[in-house]
């Protein structure tokens, strides 16, 4: 039988940048044979590997700021993977989920998708189907958080904006035009212009249609 091993998640202000970036996958499995399966993993795949005997254990450590995913096992002996699940949502955690188990009812795989599981695999599951699982569970998040730091970016560039540029693009983005604006504001054309020029070089955006699809990012 292969050897248990835990890896402990390191808190971040204690991890180097390299490690962090490194795609953390947290296993919370009862099955110690399943446990070291995973463990055996940790770092020839890509990414690191942290394993947890009960759903207790893992919340202690839980921490979604290091990218990676969750493998949890649909039952373990404190509490249900459903019920974990709906505890991590309640936490704001929003790592992908890859459940896994090997007396599932169709029920219980629906009500785990719904609450945001990914991929379901069935006990006996070969480790090639699992990895395959867990790597687009990382990819996922990988895609989650550049599109959640695009949108921050954004949210900063309007920030930078006096009230009335804001006021300004709101009405543009709704397909407003200058005359239009500056009707509705009381303003001149030629202060629209202005306000719609400050607007368009804080924002870095280079047409109407780049405006439009920053403000609807920013509003996600």
């Amino acid at each position: 039988m292969l050897a248990y091993r835990t890896a402990i998640i390191p808190s971040p202000n204690k991890v180097p940048n390299a490690a962090m970036t490194t795609p953390l996958v947290r296993v919370i499995e009862d099955d110690t044979l399943i446990r070291s399966q995973f463990a055996r993993l940790d770092g020839a795949r890509g990414f690191a590997v942290a394993t947890f005997g009960a759903a207790g254990d893992f919340l202690k450590d839980c921490d979604d700021h290091r990218p990676g995913c969750l493998v949890i096992d649909l039952v373990l002996p404190d509490m249900s993977g459903i019920d974990l699940l709906k505890e991590l949502a309640q936490r704001g955690c929003k790592l992908p989920v890859v459940f896994m188990s090997g007396m599932a009812k169709v029920s219980e795989a629906v009500k785990a998708i719904q609450l945001g599981s990914i991929d379901f695999l069935e006990k006996p599951f070969a480790m090639a189907q699992m990895v395959d699982a867990v790597q687009k569970a990382v990819a996922l998040d990988r895609q989650r958080r550049e599109a959640s730091h695009g949108r921050d970016e954004i949210r900063r560039r309007f920030a930078s904006l006096t009230p009335r540029e804001t006021e300004v693009m709101d009405l543009i983005v709704q397909g407003a035009a200058n005359k239009g604006v500056a009707a509705r504001l009381g303003l001149s054309s030629k202060t629209v212009e202005a306000h719609r020029a400050n607007v368009m070089r804080k924002t870095r955006a280079n047409s109407l249609a780049e405006l439009v699809r920053m403000h609807i990012a920013a509003k996600e």
